[in-house]
This record gives structure tokens, sequence and C-alpha cells, in this order.
């Protein structure tokens, strides 16, 4: 669930130490995502993406289409490869707002970039129905910076088909001087905070907290746990009908008094810190954090594999890891970048002096195609029957 989501600008530039979120989820973790991409389907054989030659950098050329996020087609986000590959053009045809658009684009065939960015929970479609390519990670250079936590979330049936790049957390964000405490993903439930709620615009993303409130299996809803979470959630937006996509739109509510408590990412948490208007916490539910992270593949019919896995080698540079981490405040793969951060903001959002917080958290699960649609078909009928 997550991201997957519509990337919003935040501002200010930051200077980055995160010993101990890089001791957590480093190579040397030995705590095992939560959930991990284990394939039920039959998957779809696809050749490994070919190791890049080694004609020199400043001799490779040709042109390289990227199906991104909106925002993400700035160049300080690929600025390594820019640097070092300063003979090859790469454009941005067409940009995603949603998974939804991005896994379509591909499987339809109306975007035939040779790079996408999905999000965890919905890399699974791409391996089943041989859309993205097989890595060779021998040969990224930078790919001994990556957590074995992030690596595994992209590798199906022993194979790497995704390079992790961008991550974060959700919990519940709330007012310290309205709700001074939260224990519990419930707190979004509870009907005392009626009308100061605001929740995620996404079907995943609500069953994904009804599952941990109820402590069901993520991976395994039944028809009767949906309705139950269908039930739920359409009293929650009967009440609390306004929803955010943009984290702009969640600060806001916060910063108004409209909003009392909501599910958020860590970047509307570091902006509201550095903002200084209200009192906010970020959560730790006795359920646990979510986690989602963002990945880039390869198609498979990808005519430029060669430049495509130069590409998402340079995405692991660090240069482009400190653009996310001061421009976005989402964490990068690249551990070398993690280790670098001094903001304290930042420290406090990411929860960073806690050694102990990725075991904590709860890693996003693939979804087979028809959970996704029905979660997202869930959510639209709770939306309507709550008369929004």
């Amino acid at each position: 669930m997550h991201p997957r989501r519509t990337l919003t600008l935040l501002r200010g530039a930051v200077g980055l130490t995160v010993i101990a979120l890089v001791a957590a989820c480093g190579p040397g973790a030995s705590t095992a995502p939560t959930a991990g991409p284990t394939s039920a389907a039959t998957t779809a054989v696809v050749d490994p993406t070919a190791a890049p030659t080694d004609t020199p950098p400043d001799q490779v050329t040709g042109e390289l289409t990227v199906f991104d996020w909106s925002g993400y087609e700035v160049e300080g986000f690929w600025q390594d490869f820019k640097a070092k590959y300063q003979n090859v053009t790469v454009s941005f045809p067409a940009m995603g707002g949603s998974d939804a658009d991005i896994y379509n684009g591909i499987k339809t065939g109306t975007n035939t970039s040779d790079v996408f960015h999905p999000y965890t929970g919905w890399l699974q479609f791409y391996v089943d129905e041989g859309l993205a390519a097989e890595i060779d990670t021998t040969k990224l250079k930078n790919w001994d910076k990556v957590p074995e936590k992030f690596k595994a979330l992209g590798q199906f049936n022993g194979k790497q088909y995704f390079v992790p790049w961008d991550w974060g957390f959700t919990s519940v964000l709330h007012r310290t001087d309205k709700i001074p405490t939260v224990d519990s993903w419930s707190t979004l439930l509870d009907p005392q905070y009626d009308g100061h709620i605001m929740m995620w615009d996404d079907g995943p993303g609500a069953v994904t907290v009804s599952s941990y409130i109820h402590g069901w299996d993520e991976t395994a809803i039944t028809d009767a746990q949906l309705a139950e979470a269908k039930t739920e959630w359409t009293r929650v937006l009967k009440n609390n009908p306004t929803t955010w996509l943009y984290e702009t739109e969640l600060v806001d509510g916060f910063e108004n008094g409209d909003v009392w408590a909501a599910y958020a990412w860590p970047g509307a948490y570091a902006t509201l810190l550095k903002n200084g208007n209200v009192p906010v916490a970020y959560a730790h539910p006795k359920e646990g954090w979510n986690s989602w992270v963002g990945m880039y593949g390869i198609r498979a019919d990808s005519p430029n594999q060669d430049l495509a896995l130069r590409f998402l080698d340079e995405k692991l540079g660090p240069v482009n890891g400190k653009y996310l981490v001061d421009t976005y405040y989402y964490g990068s793969s690249n551990s070398d970048v993690m280790a670098a951060i001094t903001d304290e903001d930042l420290k406090e959002a990411f929860s960073v002096d806690d050694p102990t917080i990725l075991d904590r958290t709860n890693f996003t699960p693939n979804l087979t195609a028809e959970q996704r649609d029905a979660w997202i078909a869930m959510w639209s009928e709770a939306k309507v029957a709550a008369g929004n």
C-alpha cells in the first residue's frame, strides 16, 4: 500500500547521521521483513538483464525512457547518472499518479519506457506476468550499500527483479494538545474523535489498518473480514469525510485545527516539526509501524537493457539519495546516505535513535490482483455508502 502515491515537494535543505538506522537495516541485520515477497503464482521466466559492457561512460550513447511518479523527473533525482553519462538522453514521456497508472501502462504496453518505478504491494504482478527483467546485481557497484531487508523485498523465487530506492514509514500522526497519547491504530476508528480524523484516500491502506487492529493476516483477508472493514470505514468516512492524497493537505489540516489524528508518512511529521506551529507526535502503535519501499525495475522487452541497468546503478548513487532525503524527507536505500543524517527533525521522524524500530515494523506485503481489486472496490463502496 503506500506510496505508491503522489509525491509532495517538501521544502528545506537538510544535512544528515543515522548510525542507529543503518545498524538496524544494514547488511548485517538479521530480522527479515514480516511479509516476504513469495509468489504463489507461476512466475514467468525472463532472462536476466544483460550486464553493462566495459564501454567507458563518456563513450556510452543512446536514449533512455523512464516511467516515474510525477515529481521524480526532476534532475536532482537522477543527477548521478546525468553527471556520469553525459552523452545519454533521459526522458520521461509520461508520468504516473498512482501504482495503478504505472502498472496499467506497463501491462497494456501504452507506456514502453525502459525503466519503471513501482512500490511494495504491486511488485508481484510484474514478475508473474513477465513484465520485469531479472537484474544481475553483481554488475551494480552500489549494491552493497543497500540493506538486506530492502533487497529481499525485490526478490522472487531467489531472483532479483527490482532495485530498492526510496522508502518510509506509516503510522498515526496526532496533535498532542488534542490527543495526548496514541498506542494503537484503532485511534483512527475511535468515535470520540469524529470530525477530526483524516485518512489517506486508499483502499489497500485502509484494509491494512483494519488488519493491524483486528490481528488479521493481511495476506489472506477473508470476504467476511473485508465486509467488516467496509462497515467500519464507512462509519469513519461518514463522520470524517475529508481524506488526503497530497501531504500538503494533511499538513494544512493539522495546522488549521481540523485534524487531530491521521494516517501519515514521516514527511508530513518532519514538515510539521520544522514549521513548529502545532504540537505533534508520531505514534508507536502496539501493532507496529508500516513501511513501504519504492523500487525500480527494467521492462522485460526493453531494447536498452544495458543502459537501463547503468541507470539503476546510478540511481543508488549518493547525490541522488541526498537530494531525495533533503527534498521529500523520504529515506534512501543507500545506507551511506542515511548514515550522513544529522538533522534532528528527520532523526525524530525516522526514529533513527531506536535500533529496534525495523524489528517492530510491518513491511507492505505483495498482493494478488484479486486482493488489490477487492480492496480498492471496498474503499470505493465505503465512500459511496458514506455519501462521499
